[in-house]
């Protein structure tokens, strides 16, 4: 008698196809969470600049200046939302996917998170509030891309301490931190809500609860057969886990609640979001006052910076110039959570580079050409002739001049320095470096303003 051959039974193939959605959901994840690792480690040539598609950094950038690709980006990452939903949380945050992978290696099963609407609602209007007003002091804590660079990139106490506070919050319930504090993930739950193709249960939904017990963001209630496109995700653990593939994406059904409630809600939920708002723009009135604090500090500030108020304003300290600077003159605030700034007694501001403004994703530093950027002026070298060991000890030396890439320092017939040529000087700190001298003939200082040499002025 003939065997016949094994037959996949009803569904199989279905169960196989879901399963791949969430393979390939994790393998996209995976590559892009270790490219955002390369780029912080300041590895991989340009793969730095994919950082650029970064949600909250790119609204940013069109908040610092116009840019066509900053706007492209924001509008095509809420198109997709829009579409699809928030997938961008899955597979294009390189926070959230640190979040998936602290909760997958502690192999803890979080306990479901709760539906933290007015929360969201009230910090995501102040962050954007502040942000929208100039100033970025709540939305630097809370950005999940800044946090990600803070901890990838420094080991500070601006690194360590959200690195020990996402541990404890992935572990306890996964993400919790994006379902109930994030100033992104709200913005594009906002747009997934209303979006075209949703998630849902379908009429095959026997309620075993499998779905719920998979689900990161506590977005699925089994019981009621529902599921709130707003927290969703798009992690597809709910897709791979059911069994009987009642979890698929659909058009909205036209179900309309009371009016009352209807109402109801969207004049609580809208009264704290634009109460969040009017909160962040008082805030950022009186954080301006922070902002000059800031500014007379007078800080060396890498070309592009313009100075230190707008740079305030502008720069979330992800610190990927930080990584990304092949001199590592670009440090961290003292504890890691505030702008960074050149520290110039570690070298000199290199010639022929422009790379910290090719990679920064928020528009802080502005975008320069090499050659615009070689006619930067971003401090002043001074000459103190007392420190020199040419005037001092009669000893030949000219290291200032020869180093310095614009002609501003030039030696007299005997060898000595003459002062410094301020029109030329761009106060790279090239002099200062290689001067040989114990106490420094050569030092760079701050200016209020950045400017362009024979060019328009002020940057």
């Amino acid at each position: 008698m003939e065997e016949r051959p094994e037959t996949n039974r009803p569904g199989e193939s279905k169960m196989k196809r879901q399963s791949l959605w969430k393979a390939l959901r994790i393998a996209a994840a995976a590559f892009f969470l270790l490219g955002c690792g390369a780029a912080f480690a300041g590895i991989g040539g340009g793969i730095a600049e994919m950082l650029h598609v970064q949600f909250g950094p790119a609204l940013m950038r069109c908040l610092a200046a116009f840019s066509a690709g900053a706007l492209a980006t924001a509008l095509g990452i809420a198109a997709f939302t829009f579409l699809f939903g928030r997938f961008y949380c899955a597979v294009l945050c390189p926070f959230g996917i640190l979040q998936d992978a602290i909760g997958f290696l502690s192999r803890r099963k979080g306990t479901a998170v709760p539906n933290f609407r007015r929360t969201r609602y009230a910090v995501a209007g102040t962050a954007f509030g502040m942000l929208a007003f100039g100033w970025t002091a709540l939305f630097l804590l809370l950005d999940p891309y800044s946090n990600f660079g803070r901890i990838a990139g420094s080991f500070t106490a601006g690194s360590v301490i959200p690195l020990i506070v996402i541990v404890i919050l992935a572990v306890w319930k996964k993400r919790i931190y994006c379902t109930a504090i994030c100033p992104v993930g709200t913005l594009l739950g906002l747009i997934a809500k209303h979006g075209v193709f949703r998630l849902r249960l379908t009429d095959r939904c026997v309620k075993c609860g499998m779905c719920v017990k998979v689900c990161p963001e506590g977005c699925i209630d089994s019981h009621n057969g529902t599921l709130d496109n707003e927290r969703c995700i798009r992690c597809m653990n709910c897709v791979s886990a059911c069994r009987l593939q009642a979890v698929k994406f659909a058009l909205p059904e036209r179900k309309t609640p009371p009016v009352d409630q209807a109402r109801r809600a969207f004049l609580i939920n809208g009264g704290v979001l634009v109460a969040g708002v009017a909160a962040g723009m008082v805030l950022a009135k009186t954080g301006m006052g922070k902002l000059a604090e800031y500014a007379k500090r007078f800080l060396i500030l890498p070309p592009g910076a313009g100075d230190a108020e707008r740079f305030a304003a502008r720069c979330t300290a992800c610190q990927l110039c930080t990584a990304n600077c092949p001199a590592k003159i670009i440090v961290p605030a003292p504890g890691g959570d505030g702008p960074v700034s050149l520290d110039l007694s570690c070298g000199a501001c290199r010639f022929d580079c422009n790379r910290c403004s090719q990679v920064c994703p928020t528009g802080a530093i502005r975008p320069l050409t090499l050659a615009a950027k070689r006619k930067t002026k971003i401090a002043e070298a001074k000459f103190n002739p007392r420190s020199c060991i040419v005037f001092q000890d009669g000893e030949k030396c000219g290291k200032c001049a020869a180093a310095c890439p614009t002609g501003a320092i030039t030696l007299r017939a005997n060898g000595t320095p003459r002062p410094v040529n301020t029109a030329l000087c761009i106060g790279c700190g090239a002099c200062q470096a290689v001067c040989p001298a114990p106490g420094k003939a050569m030092t760079v200082h701050e200016i209020e303003r950045q400017i362009v040499l024979n060019g328009k002025g002020a940057i």
